[in-house]
């Protein structure tokens, strides 16, 4: 029988959050829950075993108002997306797997993380990024290996973005789940996206 891996569930929050006006992370969802809280509970539906919560800016902020996981200071955070993530691997090393959902994209099915687990561990790639209509999701996992690899990058203006780097790297899977491409940024859509989640 084949093991588990240990995926280690990753929800970035280390941006600047300046169209929002306040910290994504902690923007209250229809169920009350702060929305990197709900992040984290979706994560650990969909079988990662631990999940992380990585802030930068409003790391104290965000640390005070949130007990349901780890939150993670990324004192590097003005260097992008890249920095947050290798602050996330750092946070658990001994992981065989890491799935990572950043804060604002929000409406994730639980079905379209499991399904990537699953094929994570039945495919012994190095990493998947799931398409929607042939578009690159915001969602990504990463094996170990992969994941080693990433914390030796630098950040710096002459290294490509996270999305160039892993480009090579990854296996694609079209997926049925428009929110893998969403992207809430300004407080007009969140209130689009909270009308949404209520109406279903």
């Amino acid at each position: 029988m084949k093991q588990e891996l240990n995926h280690l569930g990753i929800v970035l929050a280390g941006g600047a959050s300046s169209r929002m006006g306040c910290p994504k992370a902690l923007l209250e969802t229809p169920n009350g829950a702060s929305l990197a809280e709900y992040q984290a509970s979706l994560l650990a539906t969909s079988g990662c075993q631990s999940v992380v919560i990585v802030a930068g800016k409003d790391h104290a902020d965000i640390a005070a108002n949130i007990s349901i996981a780890p939150v993670i200071e990324n004192g590097n955070w003005m260097r992008g997306r890249l920095t947050s993530v290798q602050c996330g691997i750092r946070s658990d090393e001994s992981a065989k797997g890491f799935l990572i959902l950043p804060v604002d994209v929000v409406g994730i099915k639980v079905s379209t993380l499991t399904t990537l687990l699953a094929t994570a561990e039945n495919t012994g790639a190095s990493a998947l990024r799931p398409l929607h209509t042939g578009r690159e999701g915001n969602v990504l996992w990463l094996s170990s290996q992969t994941a080693r690899e990433l914390l030796l990058v630098e950040a710096h203006d002459d290294n490509p973005r996270l999305d160039e780097w892993i480009r090579p790297h990854a296996i694609t899977i079209e997926m049925n789940d428009p929110a893998l491409l969403s992207n809430v940024n300004t407080p007009e859509e969140w209130e689009r996206v909270k009308k949404e989640w209520v109406n279903g």
